[in-house]
C-alpha cells in the first residue's frame, strides 16, 4: 500500500464480505419468497434479473402473477427475500488479516455500501468488520446510487482525507468507473460470480487488481 494513502473506502458486499453469490440469486429468492416457480422461470432468469432495472424488474415479476404496491413495497420484498442469506454469509477470505493490518498501519478505514444500513450493520457486526471502521456510509444516506460519486466524495469528507489520500475498494465495474472520474484511486477486487467481460474491465478500470487479499498483504 503506497505510504501516501491515509485512508481507505470499503465497498460491502464482494469486497468485505462474501455475498455477491446471494445478489446474483436475488430475481429466483425473491420469486420464492413471493410465492412463485424460480424453476419455471428459466434458467437465464437470474441473470436477466440482476441486470435489469427496478421498473424492468416489477416488469418482469408481474409476468409471473407477483406485483408490487410501489417502490417501497418492491425494495422491502427484495430485502426480505435476501435476509435470511446474510446470517450465513462469511467475510472474504483475507480481508480481516487485512483490516489488521490496515489498523496497525494508522489506516483510517470506512465503508461505502449501496447495502441498506438495517442490513448491512448486522452483518459487519457479526462478522467482526464493523470495529475496523470509523463509520459506515449507505447509498440512502447521500441520495444517490454508485453511478454517482456522492458517497465516496462524502466518505472521504468524512475521513477527513483529500481524494489523493484515499483509496477505494470495489468489485464492480460500474463503481469504479465512478469512482476513476471522481479522481479516487482503485483497488478492484475480483469477484468469481462475475461475467469474465466484467472482471477484464474491473481489472482494466483498477489501479490494482486483486485476485485475492493475500496479494495485499505483503504491500503493508
Amino acid at each position: 500500500m503506497e505510504s501516501r494513502k491515509k485512508g481507505i473506502i470499503f465497498d460491502m458486499d464482494g469486497t468485505l464480505i462474501d455475498s455477491m453469490e446471494g445478489w446474483r440469486h436475488i430475481g429466483s429468492l425473491c420469486l420464492a419468497y413471493c410465492g412463485g416457480d424460480a424453476e419455471a422461470a428459466g434458467p437465464d432468469f437470474d441473470h436477466r434479473i440482476y441486470g435489469m432495472q427496478e421498473e424492468e424488474v416489477v416488469r418482469e415479476f408481474a409476468k409471473y402473477g407477483i406485483r408490487f404496491s410501489g417502490r417501497r413495497d418492491f425494495v422491502e420484498t427484495y430485502y426480505k427475500a435476501i435476509r435470511p442469506y446474510y446470517e450465513t454469509v462469511k467475510p472474504m477470505p483475507g480481508i480481516m488479516e487485512v483490516l489488521e493490518k490496515g489498523r496497525a498501519a494508522g489506516l483510517s478505514m470506512c465503508v461505502a455500501t449501496a447495502t441498506r444500513r438495517d442490513l448491512a450493520v448486522p452483518v459487519l457486526e457479526r462478522l467482526g468488520i464493523m470495529p475496523y471502521m470509523e463509520f459506515l456510509l449507505c447509498c440512502d444516506d447521500v441520495g444517490a446510487s454508485k453511478t454517482r460519486p456522492d458517497i465516496y466524495l462524502e466518505s472521504a469528507r468524512r475521513l477527513g482525507l483529500p481524494l489523493a489520500e484515499t483509496v477505494v475498494f470495489e468489485d464492480a465495474a460500474y463503481c469504479i468507473r465512478t469512482l476513476k472520474a471522481a479522481g479516487f484511486t482503485a483497488v478492484g477486487i475480483y469477484d468469481p460470480t462475475a461475467d469474465p467481460e466484467e472482471t477484464e474491465e474491473v481489472r482494466r478500470l483498477s489501479d490494482l487488481f486483486l485476485q485475492d487479499y493475500g496479494q495485499l498483504l505483503n504491500m503493508f
